[in-house]
């Protein structure tokens, strides 16, 4: 039995336009597609076991960390164990891994703290980039060498460094400049040994444009193939505000150059270690944010990768931060996290998992991410789309406001379009409000689909993989326009019904019953 609100969200998807529920979406493995845009950081690299689970959702990449301080412990000598294993578990489940060379060594390098004692606190204290000292830079390149060397006939895509500008990563204030020097001076050795491997720059802490400007002006712009960046936030659509100026910078540098979104995730609940959120957090909340920054991602941002972080964590829930002296107002409310979700707390569970902690449980988002990696595959790509005009508010449902009287974000409907390969097209749409746990009464829409063409349209709700037959679309001056649609504030996607799989039950790739969550 579906819980009691995707229960009401099933009933209420109901309408003069929409009908019973066909069937319910086939899951894939990934082995068993061919590309998507799709990933996930599976999180602690010994738990080989779980590449199969992401085997089980079906994205086709996974991101890794090969933390140079982890693979030398003593100079000159190299233990590449952490990273055989996952990755040979990841290509055995069809998942194509990139791994990002990162983190300075205090081998070769000291340390400069940040000033800030509550900074420290929740990151610690990292040693310093190897660009700073010309012995530390040697070593550096010699274990990327020995990286290359060592995982050139299973890797072919490498990023160079985590979040250069976040202090706490970079190990010292951030330096654009500085950088791009590490970044010419380590692809160079990268193509050396493999000519042929996908150089991925930034991983950038944010969307920074100011950042990749300065760190691709060092004569880095043609020495890689993308760019990354990672983007925490309470609403995913933020970041579309940065869109723009990132293009803006790539294409002044090489036009020829990717956007990748590498690493970004929301929790599921309040305690959480790193990156916190706002309220309300929930389980259906968190599977709501994953959906909608996939299609931010794909559509908005015109990244041509998606990655989530992550699936798993192995952190012990009893442990918990050392606090420093607390404020007066802190003892009425807290450590304080401000509005922007920072991180508060550096030990515990990080609750951003798909896959609960402990038992592996998996949650609502690891089963709407199963269901939009069956839906939404490699062939489809985005269009040019306005938008703007694309929807018409017919009644607010719960979204008090939404419609003529209110014209700003986050209480304008988003659409996000695309065509697949062989003509069939593939709309999205959603109220980018902060996510609810519960949304009992959606809004109706009219939705206009200006230069798409519809031939048997059905609707897919991703968060419980239910199917939906539509009533045709009618079709004025060239565009075919649905009314009466359910709006909620999470993705739902229409579909040619020739274009996915569903069957009457819910079943995973291995033909088990999926809980009806």
């Amino acid at each position: 039995m579906l819980p009691r609100p995707l229960a009401l969200v099933a009933l209420l998807m109901l309408s003069a336009a929409v009908a019973a529920p066909l069937g319910y979406v086939v899951p894939h493995r990934s082995a068993d597609i061919a590309d998507s845009p799709w990933g996930v950081q599976a999180g602690d690299n010994e738990r080989v076991t779980l590449f199969n689970r992401a085997g089980e959702i079906g994205v086709k990449w996974t991101r890794f960390l090969a933390a140079w301080p982890a693979i030398e412990r003593e100079k000159d000598r190299y233990d590449f164990s952490s990273l055989d294993e996952p990755v040979n578990a990841a290509r055995a489940n069809g998942i194509t891994p990139f791994v990002c060379l990162s983190n300075g060594n205090k081998l070769y390098s000291g340390t400069i703290p940040n000033p800030d004692p509550d900074w420290r606190l929740i990151y610690g204290v990292k040693p310093a980039p190897p660009v700073l000292d010309g012995t530390a830079m040697e070593a550096w390149l010699r274990y990327v060498d020995a990286a290359v060397a060592h995982a050139k006939e299973r890797v072919t895509h490498w990023e160079i460094w985590n979040e250069p500008n976040h202090y706490a990563y970079w190990g010292a204030p951030p330096d654009a400049a500085a950088y791009g020097k590490l970044v010419r001076l380590t692809a160079a050795r990268i193509r050396r040994a493999q000519p042929e491997a996908v150089i991925i720059a930034g991983a950038l802490a944010g969307l920074d444009p100011k950042f990749i400007a300065g760190f691709l002006a060092e004569d880095t712009d043609h020495a890689v193939n993308v760019v990354s960046f990672h983007n925490y936030a309470a609403l995913p659509e933020a970041r579309i505000y940065f869109a723009d100026e990132t293009w803006a910078a790539l294409r002044a540098h090489n036009s020829k150059l990717a956007l990748w979104q590498g690493e970004c995730g929301y929790p599921s609940a309040s305690s959480t270690k790193d990156f916190r959120g706002v309220s309300p957090w929930g389980e259906t909340v968190q599977a709501k944010w994953l959906l909608r920054q996939a299609f931010v991602d794909t559509f908005f941002m015109r990244c041509s990768l998606s990655n989530f972080f992550k699936l798993y964590d192995g952190g012990n829930r009893a442990d918990r931060q050392q606090r420093p002296e607390l404020k007066s107002v802190d003892h009425l409310l807290g450590y304080p996290a401000e509005a922007t979700g920072r991180r508060v707390r550096g030990n515990g569970v990080n609750e951003k998992c798909l896959l609960a902690n402990p038992g592996l449980k998996p949650k609502p988002a690891f089963y709407a991410y199963q269901n939009l990696c069956a839906v939404f595959d490699g062939r489809y790509l985005p269009v040019d789309f306005d938008g703007r005009t694309a929807v018409r508010v017919l009644s607010p449902g719960q979204f008090n406001g939404i419609g003529e009287s209110d014209d700003a974000y986050p209480s304008i409907p988003l659409v996000a379009a695309y065509r697949a390969k062989d003509g069939a097209a593939l709309v999205a749409y959603w109220l980018p409000w902060q996510p609810q746990e519960y949304t009992p009464r959606p809004a109706r829409i009219e939705l206009r689909g200006a230069g798409l063409s519809f031939e048997e349209p059905v609707i897919v709700n991703p968060l419980d993989g239910s199917v939906r037959t539509l009533q045709p679309p009618r079709v004025e001056a060239g565009a075919v326009i649905f009314s009466d649609l359910p709006l909620f504030d999470f993705p739902l996607v229409i579909v040619e019904r020739g274009e996915i799989k569903f069957s009457t039950t819910r079943t995973t790739p291995d033909g088990e019953a999926v809980p009806q969550f």
